[in-house]
């Protein structure tokens, strides 16, 4: 099994739910856009093949005051280093659709803003095609001290700090998908990692009961959300 490791970087925060606790989908208008896409392929082994690291010209929308303080990303610098989203979505899609199998820290967010893109585009979202690792869930198995002491998941600089990793390039799509490479790496020596799956926000259609085409039952598996409500539709 291949895999790709991303991270990306979006004009604002995204919105899993909204304040009546129903999920928003990854395309609605009050979602955040794709700022900036970081890519590690690497092989069977763990050795990195190449890496990909896209700007996104923005169109028709601006970098929020927060994620600004956060990433650095102003439209100006954008509007010269990007690449038209449709060109950032093709590298993207290539990757899905030759079975890498995609690892993030906090994958939920990464896959999620990928698959508003994708949508927002006119593209198949490729859900049922995107088994995915999260190592940020993965690593709250090794009870790691937070910098914050608050509970909830670790965040990317603590459980880079639990292992040594000298984690450059902070809040950029491009160093935040090497950190997340190195956990990836280190969790992976351990035997600390869950099983690649396709997440449903409730019972999947029955033709995905099988995992994707190319993974064999020991390499991907569907898992179902139980906290979402029923009613709530899949692939939100």
């Amino acid at each position: 099994m291949k895999y790709a490791v991303i991270d990306t970087e979006t004009n604002g925060l995204f919105r899993f739910k909204d304040a009546a606790g129903v999920p928003v989908p990854a395309d609605d208008p009050s979602q955040p856009r794709l700022a900036h896409l970081g890519i590690i392929l690497v092989d069977e082994q763990l050795r990195e093949e190449r890496a990909i690291d896209l700007y996104v010209r923005p169109d028709g929308w601006k970098m929020e005051p927060d994620a600004f303080a956060v990433n650095g990303l102003t439209d100006e610098f954008l509007a010269e280093n990007g690449a038209d989203v449709l060109d950032v979505l093709d590298q993207y899609v290539r990757v899905i659709d030759a079975g890498y199998v995609i690892v993030a820290f906090n994958a939920q967010f990464d896959c999620k803003q990928m698959r508003g893109e994708l949508r927002r585009a006119g593209l198949d979202d490729r859900f049922e095609q995107t088994p995915n690792i999260c190592v940020m869930r993965a690593s709250t198995a090794l009870k790691i001290k937070k910098a914050s002491g608050k509970g909830g998941f670790p965040s990317l600089s603590d459980v880079c700090a639990h292992f040594g990793i000298d984690h450059k390039a902070v809040h950029t799509a491009g160093g935040d998908a090497r950190a997340a490479l190195e956990i990836f790496r280190r969790l992976h020596a351990a035997g600390a990692l869950p099983t690649a799956r396709v997440h449903y926000s409730k019972t999947p259609p029955l033709h995905a009961t099988e995992p994707p085409e190319g993974l064999s039952g020991k390499q991907a598996s569907i898992v179902i959300v139980d906290e979402v409500e029923a009613s709530v539709p899949e692939r939100f």
